[in-house]
């Protein structure tokens, strides 16, 4: 069925006027994000969790609107389809703009050049090991993007950012099409064939439904009172300090542990966040508990390190990072695994095309193997150009790949909350096996530039990607029909991201009334850049060591879960217990397993059901009211509580 006609009872599929309505939101959305993560005002920071706050806002007031206009003119309102579409829209472009993403990599296109001076020396030493086009050489240009009340659209301006921001537009899409030939190859496996749950999805889903069920239920409601009325109060406390607060963001309780051992359980945050909560209880059970227990885990590590002298002995120990890195390598290697026999026939269909993958794909599995080879092998060229090697650029991009669709099983099969996997990217693991001592200058100067889209992975598009074919599936659309939305979202968002962090940056100043990451991020890059040029240390065989402990642990986890349906421990608990994100919300994970515990043991999957809305209204009430607070603050010019941070 082509885009634009209608599906099974007459309601609109994918349409020309739901893909111009996002087109059309992109650019405020852009803004909008920009002004939230990388303004002054601390937060929200909406993109660092599966499911984004941002999007959800509009999502919401689109359907608020949908519903006046179906009682004003009917025949002109949106299907839940459309909105969907627009969702999924907003989602790659939110994406892409995000603090993982564009807010990496604009900085990072100027920091060199801004920080270079004699006491650094890095015009001699650092700048001349970074490929042409990659970063903004005329300083006089960043100054205005650094200190402010300028703006972007000067000549001079525009001459120097052009090259790069075409340059890197460039790489974007073509990595964005090279994840989409994945997504669509894998599709059917974990759509079709094991019927995966995409609990990312039961918010949008819910929300979007032709019918309103979840608005006329009484649980969604109490759930919207409860975490929007928190954080009502709380953004009301800090206008006005007489007012009492619901503490409910991250406190961490290690400084207060000050007797050896407990000390070494280091950064402990203890969060109460609603949204968190009501996250969690749309996981399956298993995994809820895999994600407390296996946070807790790591932190045993630590104070058995500290008991026995191991810490004192190897500084990084346990290297919880790299476990965390082997466990997701050994997420995305299982899933090919298992799926090998499916993997094998869609391979064959290169020569002997399946009869119904024309309609039932976003493209043939033709294309869709030449695309993922050849976007792969012209990441590996980008990055050879710029003087890494062949085979450290193409086994770089691989290990990309392989953590991207690892992200994207995660959210398929169980949708955790965050997926974020800190300095963990290809260039980290490559030096830390090889060491920086094995590379030139000039390799370490490219390796420099996976970080921005490496330095975290909480945002990644593959799986929106995967996740709009199964929004597709169940508006009984056939992925094609999400091709134009998704080949626009991702030119026009790439475009709107540069456009809001440059047009922002000249207005206010980085320096000056923008977060402080915004500079912090290029410093991370570049200084690290110049700790390998100084000091080139060889192989960390403890960090290796760790990596592969995590791989084994975590495929042998797998091994047992499938020969014992009941085992407790889920393999992908381990890969996301350690990170950054899961230290935010282990708390709130623990609060919904017994939640849904006592619920599914008590009241079964009816008292599931009925408990569902109420915690979808904790997740609304805390994005909604959350999201609408920074808006405030800069109708107001005030500082505004952020519902996340």
């Amino acid at each position: 069925m082509a885009a634009g006609g209608t599906v099974k009872g007459g309601r609109r599929g994918v349409s020309v006027r739901a893909v111009a309505l996002g087109t059309l939101l992109l650019p405020a959305n852009a803004f909008l994000l920009v002004q939230m993560e990388m303004g002054r005002s601390g937060g929200p920071y909406p993109t660092t969790f599966s499911l984004f706050g941002n999007v959800v806002l509009w999502l919401v007031l689109l359907v608020g609107l949908n519903r006046l206009l179906l009682r004003v003119r009917p025949s002109a309102a949106l299907s839940a389809t459309e909105l969907l579409t627009v969702y999924v829209m907003l989602c790659i472009g939110s994406a892409i703009v995000s603090v993982d993403f564009l807010d990496v990599l604009v900085p990072m296109i100027g920091h060199p050049v801004r920080f270079a001076d004699g006491s650094n020396r890095w015009v001699e030493r650092l700048i001349p090991n970074l490929a042409p086009g990659f970063i903004v050489r005329d300083a006089g240009a960043l100054r205005g993007w650094y200190e402010g009340n300028t703006s972007l659209y000067l000549p001079r301006h525009l001459r120097a950012w052009a090259p790069p921001v075409v340059l890197w537009s460039t790489f974007i899409a073509v990595l964005l099409g090279t994840m989409a030939c994945l997504a669509s190859i894998m599709r059917r496996r974990w759509t079709d064939h094991e019927r995966l749950a995409f609990p990312v999805l039961a918010v949008p889903l819910a929300l979007c439904d032709d019918e309103a069920a979840l608005w006329r239920q009484p649980g969604l409601w109490q759930g919207i009172a409860v975490a929007g009325g928190i954080t009502l109060l709380n953004g009301l406390a800090q206008l006005i300090p007489a007012l009492p607060t619901l503490t409910v963001r991250a406190h961490d309780i290690g400084p207060s542990i000050t007797e050896r051992p407990w000390s070494a359980i280091g950064w402990t945050p203890v969060s109460f966040y609603p949204f968190a909560v009501g996250l969690g209880f749309m996981l399956p059970v298993d995994l809820l508990f895999s994600c407390w227990f296996f946070y807790l885990f790591f932190k045993a590590q630590r104070v058995t390190g500290a008991m026995v002298g191991l810490s004192g002995a190897i500084p990084r120990f346990p290297y919880v990072e790299e476990q965390c890195v082997g466990a997701y390598l050994a997420v995305a290697l299982t899933a090919l695994w298992t799926g090998r026999r499916y993997v094998a026939q869609v391979l064959r269909a290169i020569w002997q095309p399946l009869a119904d993958e024309r309609d039932r794909e976003l493209i043939s599995y033709r294309l869709a193997w030449f695309g993922l080879a050849a976007g792969t092998i012209w990441l590996a060229w980008f990055f050879q150009r710029a003087g890494l090697p062949w085979g450290w650029s193409l086994s770089a991009m691989v290990l990309y790949l392989l953590i991207a669709l690892a992200c994207a099983r995660m959210r398929a099969e169980l949708g955790p909350p965050a997926h974020d996997l800190h300095f963990a990217g290809p260039e980290r693991l490559l030096t830390t096996f090889f060491g920086p001592r094995g590379f030139t200058a000039r390799e370490l100067g490219a390796l420099t530039y996976f970080y921005w889209f490496n330095r975290a992975y909480r945002s990644i598009p593959i799986a929106h990607q995967i996740e709009s074919f199964k929004l597709a599936q169940t508006q009984h659309q056939p992925p094609r029909a999400m091709l134009a939305p998704l080949l626009i979202a991702t030119v026009v968002g790439t475009l709107c991201g540069f456009w809001a962090h440059l047009d922002l940056g000249y207005r206010w100043g980085v320096a000056a009334k923008m977060a402080g990451h915004l500079r912090y991020f290029g410093s991370e890059a570049f200084n690290r850049l110049d700790g390998w040029l100084t000091n080139p240390v060889p192989p960390d065989a403890s960090a290796s060591i760790a990596l592969l402990v995590g791989l084994v642990e975590a495929g042998l986890l797998q091994v047992v879960r499938l020969r014992w349906a009941r085992w407790p421990f889920h393999p992908l608990g381990l890969a996301i217990a350690g990170t950054y994100s899961m230290g935010m919300v282990w708390v709130p994970m623990l609060i919904a397993w017994c939640a849904k515990s006592l619920i599914l043991r008590y009241g079964g999957i009816r008292g599931y059901r009925r408990a569902l809305p109420f915690f979808i209204g904790l997740v609304l009430g805390d994005y909604v009211v959350g999201c609408l607070w920074p808006v405030y603050g800069w109708i107001a010019g005030v500082p505004t509580y952020s519902f996340q941070q």
